[in-house]
């Protein structure tokens, strides 16, 4: 359990990160306070997807993130569940920017000279847009 508080003590010190987590958490309980069943079901899964990334993420700046890319397949997943349900366009957007997430973990499981601030960067930018259509 050290490991998991020393990441998310870690993980806070970035300015991004905390730009990001603040961003997604304001999305996802005003998604709560006033969403539908969709929109509060999606804010439960989406709150849920990062702190398991954070809590999986590995320590080696260089290293593939395997743990990461897991939830980022699993989220996808629920994510293209709800495309098959549901008919509102936010959705597809949001699965298609999840998909992208996807997309730049598989990029960098190809090509290892890509540098980790360029995968993090992408990664950042995806999510965002992916807040944006939330």
């Amino acid at each position: 359990m050290l490991h998991v508080s020393n990441v998310f003590s870690s993980l806070f010190s970035i300015v991004p990160t905390q730009v990001a987590a603040m961003a997604m958490l304001a999305v996802c309980a005003l998604a709560l306070l006033v969403g539908r069943r969709l929109e509060r079901g999606l804010a439960v899964a989406t709150v849920v997807a990062w702190f398991l990334s954070a809590a999986v993420q590995s320590p080696d700046p260089a290293a593939v993130q395997w743990g990461i890319f897991t939830v980022d397949i699993v989220y996808l997943l629920v994510l293209i569940g709800l495309c098959s349900f549901e008919r509102r366009v936010w959705i597809l957007f949001m699965t298609a920017f999840q998909l992208l997430v996807v997309l730049t973990h598989v990029a960098f499981l190809i090509d290892h000279t890509l540098m980790q601030w360029g995968f993090f960067s992408a990664y950042y930018l995806w999510s965002d847009a992916q807040l944006a259509a939330f």
